[in-house]
């Protein structure tokens, strides 16, 4: 059983001791890699199945490499290598020659890059740490019987106020399929208002309610047509409009919170308030892209004011979409 994971010291020490478990023999390469992670680690990697070893791994490799992100340039790189996840470290088959080869590249001792890598964990184990407790203060995401097959979204920001044409796929897990839901994660302000943002079914379905658990967040309740068998895909279409007066930051994010198999996302921009920076946005926190800085490559944005992007298969609870500067 995972132990209570405190915002203190001891939250970090348990995830320290379970990455340093993993980082022994091939790191995030070994075929028993069930079997190598600890419950925190276990938790990082949502509802992946136990059994699904190559899924385990990749999402694992994802949630590490966003957090590592946060670190600096030689800690990132300590522990890409010590856990196998650089392109050359991967071969490696253990620890000990993964070491020796970072010593080797940096022109320092064994010893010093030992440490350098327990600097790095403790830090790495710090941000996931954070992680777990955010996704636990989350409130629950009532997707129980259902999965996303795939999101299509269009924000149109040359229209009167912004609005997101939201096109979903989902697929049933369970019988009797009769509603799913939407949500949505507005930040805010302290003294600023609720962004009171209008939905509208298109097709598929029918508005049953709205609900807005947290300051932040929104939930639209969709009634479904007839009710679904598991395996069965249905298709709706949410739009949400900004009020007259709203204004919405300038980034369109979506942060899974169960199975995604497929988000395609298309920003269109007014041809007369083109932004001088717009920037992908791939598997990371809350923190990472609020307030970040445009060091990535930057999109282009075409003669019809739009940039698209595609995301396969989306990390629960990482953020993933385009930021960009206002015009």
């Amino acid at each position: 059983m995972t132990r209570p994971l405190d915002q203190d010291a001891s939250a970090t020490t348990l995830v320290t001791t379970e990455i340093r478990v993993l980082r022994k023999g091939r790191g995030l390469g070994a075929s028993d890699l069930d079997q190598r992670i600890g419950p925190h680690l276990r938790e990082l990697a949502a509802d992946v199945a136990a059994s699904d070893i190559s899924g385990l791994r990749r999402v694992l490799a994802g949630e590490f490499g966003s957090r590592a992100a946060r670190l600096p340039p030689d800690l990132r790189g300590a522990i890409m290598a010590s856990l196998g996840l650089s392109p050359i470290t991967r071969q490696m088959p253990h620890f000990g020659e993964r070491v020796a080869w970072l010593a080797e590249q940096s022109g320092r001792n064994y010893r010093t890059v030992l440490r350098r890598i327990d600097a790095a964990e403790q830090l790495l184990a710090e941000e996931i740490a954070g992680e777990l407790w955010r996704r636990r203060g989350r409130p629950a995401a009532a997707v129980d019987g259902w999965y996303l097959d795939e999101l299509r979204t269009v924000l149109r920001l040359d229209t009167r106020t912004p609005e997101s044409h939201e096109r979903r796929r989902i697929v049933a897990t369970q019988a009797g399929l009769t509603e799913v839901m939407a949500w949505l994660d507005v930040p805010r302000g302290k003294d600023q208002p609720r962004l009171g943002l209008q939905a509208e079914v298109v097709y598929g379905g029918s508005l049953l309610r709205r609900e807005e658990p947290s300051q932040s967040r929104v939930q639209f309740f969709i009634k479904l047509p007839r009710p679904l068998q598991p395996g069965e895909t249905h298709d709706y279409e949410l739009i949400l409009r900004v009020p007259e007066g709203g204004q919405m930051r300038p980034h369109y994010i979506f942060t899974p919170e169960c199975r995604c198999n497929s988000f395609d996302l298309r920003v269109r921009f007014d041809l007369g308030h083109i932004p001088s920076r717009v920037r992908r946005v791939d598997g990371e926190t809350v923190r990472m892209f609020e307030g970040a800085p445009f060091n990535d490559e930057q999109l282009v944005v075409d003669a019809a004011g739009e940039v698209h992007v595609w995301f396969g298969s989306p990390a629960l609870y990482l953020g993933y979409g385009l930021q960009w500067d206002p015009a």
